[in-house]
């Protein structure tokens, strides 16, 4: 059945890009120093574009603050992000990615990109726009489910 194949399928997926060697190996050839929690955070700051509390960062990446704010600490003393202070609440700051923190992060994302060609060589042009296409559909059902959950 179609959906026995999707399951396996997924299951391989994540377990796959879960792997701490999978993470590893993608740092070592952006040629970067960065543990997987500080690549996820430098990741969604640069999503978000502006500063942002880091409340507002725990909740986008699904964890407590203060485990976030170990690591904004972490990624504060690299240089790759600065806290300013929050022009709304003087008792708060807000977290920004620091050029430095957007130059590390696109060669992780440049390392991401070579691994996704590699593994993707030798596909179509139109296997590449059905499979994009279907995937991105799965994935914006996939958000909607957690956000329903999270709304729960």
């Amino acid at each position: 059945m179609a959906v026995d194949q999707i399951q396996a399928s997924l299951q391989v997926v994540a377990r796959s890009i879960s792997q701490v060697r999978v993470h590893e190996r993608l740092l070592q050839s952006a040629g970067v120093r960065l543990d997987r929690a500080g690549a996820a955070a430098l990741y969604k700051l640069h999503l978000h574009g502006d500063a942002i509390r880091v409340t507002a960062l725990a909740e986008m990446l699904g964890v407590d603050a203060p485990t976030v704010t170990r690591k904004i600490q972490q990624l504060e003393r690299d240089g790759l992000v600065v806290r300013r202070a929050d022009p709304e609440d003087g008792r708060a700051s807000r977290i920004a990615v620091t050029p430095a923190g957007r130059r590390t992060l696109e060669r992780v994302l440049r390392a991401r990109r070579a691994w996704l060609d590699h593994l993707l060589d030798g596909w179509d042009d139109e296997d590449l726009t059905r499979f994009g296409a279907l995937l991105e559909r799965f994935s914006s059902s996939l958000e909607r489910d957690l956000e329903d959950a999270r709304g729960s």
